[in-house]
C-alpha cells in the first residue's frame, strides 16, 4: 500500500471529481493520504474530504494552517481557528506553513507577502505547534537559512520538509533537526539530479513521498492534473536510486508518515 503524505483535495481541479480521485487511488493501491490545507477554508474543507474518504475506507488525516502565499490574510483572529482545527482528531498536523522567497513582494507577476511577514507569521505558527506538539509540514522555496534557522529555536518540533529541492549539504540539516523530507515527482524529472541525489541519499526512515497534487505531475504524466493515485511513481523512481525494491520505498514511508502524523 502507498501513503500520500502532501495532496490538496480541495483544489478545484480535484474536488469536483472527488468521488473519482478516491476510486482511481484505489486502483493504483494508495489507501492512505494526508489532505493538506493552506488557509482556514481550505484547511476546514480538507477535514470534511477526510470524513468523507473514512467512510470508504481510506487511512488519512488533514492539516491546517496557513501558507506563505496566504499570510497576508493571516491576523490574531485566525490564531483561534487554527486552535480549533488542530483539536479535531482528524487533524494530524500543522501545515501548510513556511517561507517562500519566489513568490515575495517583489515578484513581478505575482507579487506574495513580505518576507518580514512570512517570517512572523511563520514563527507564530511554529510556536503553537511546539506548545500544542503538533507535526509541522513546511514549505520552502529559496529560504533554506532562515527556514533551518527557524525551525531551530524550537529543537523539539517534528516535521516534514515537503517537496524537497535543496541539495545535500540543506537536507544534512534538515535531517540533523529530526525532521523528514518529502518528494514529489519532481524526482523523476530529466533535470532534477540534485534531487534524485537527495532521496538516494535520504535514510529510509526519514523519508516521505508526496504528490503535492494537482501540482508536479510525475514522468510521464508531467503537465497533466497530478493525483494521488500517481505516488507510486515517485516511489519506483526513489527505489531504482536507492537500489532497492518498491515494495521496500512503500512500506517505509507508509510507516513514516504514520509515525510522523500519528495514525
Amino acid at each position: 500500500m502507498f501513503f500520500d503524505s502532501h495532496c490538496h483535495l480541495t483544489d478545484k481541479k480535484l474536488t469536483s471529481q472527488f468521488d473519482a480521485v478516491l476510486a482511481r487511488m484505489k486502483s493504483q493501491d494508495v489507501n492512505a493520504f494526508l489532505n493538506v490545507g493552506s488557509d482556514i477554508p481550505s484547511s476546514q474543507a480538507a477535514l470534511a474530504q477526510c470524513r468523507a474518504a473514512i467512510e470508504q475506507h481510506f487511512l488519512c488525516g488533514a492539516s491546517a494552517g496557513f501558507h506563505p502565499h496566504q499570510a497576508n490574510e493571516f491576523t490574531d483572529d485566525c490564531i483561534k481557528v487554527l486552535l480549533t482545527l488542530w483539536n479535531d482528531p482528524l487533524c494530524v498536523a500543522a501545515g501548510e506553513i513556511g517561507l517562500d522567497y519566489f513568490y515575495d513582494e517583489n515578484h513581478p507577476e505575482f507579487p506574495g507577502a513580505s518576507r518580514e511577514t512570512q517570517q512572523k507569521v511563520l514563527l507564530t505558527q511554529l510556536e503553537l505547534a511546539a506548545k500544542n506538539e503538533m507535526p509541522v509540514i513546511i514549505h520552502n522555496r529559496d529560504a533554506d537559512e532562515d527556514l533551518l534557522n527557524a525551525i531551530g529555536q524550537f529543537p523539539n518540533l517534528r516535521g516534514v520538509f515537503h517537496c524537497f529541492n535543496s541539495s545535500w549539504d540543506v537536507a544534512a540539516k534538515v535531517l540533523s533537526h529530526g525532521f523528514y523530507l518529502g518528494f514529489t515527482g519532481m524526482v523523476t524529472f530529466k533535470n532534477a539530479v540534485s534531487v534524485r541525489e537527495v532521496a538516494r541519499n535520504c535514510p529510509l526512515d526519514r523519508l516521505l513521498i508526496e504528490t503535492d497534487s494537482p501540482y508536479l505531475a510525475p514522468i510521464p504524466h508531467r503537465g497533466k492534473t497530478n493525483e494521488p493515485m500517481f505516488v507510486p511513481l515517485v516511489a519506483q523512481t526513489i527505489a531504482q536510486e536507492k537500489k532497492l525494491e518498491v515494495e521496500e520505498i512503500a512500506t517505509a514511508s507508509f510507516n513514516n508518515a504514520k509515525a510522523l502524523f500519528g495514525l
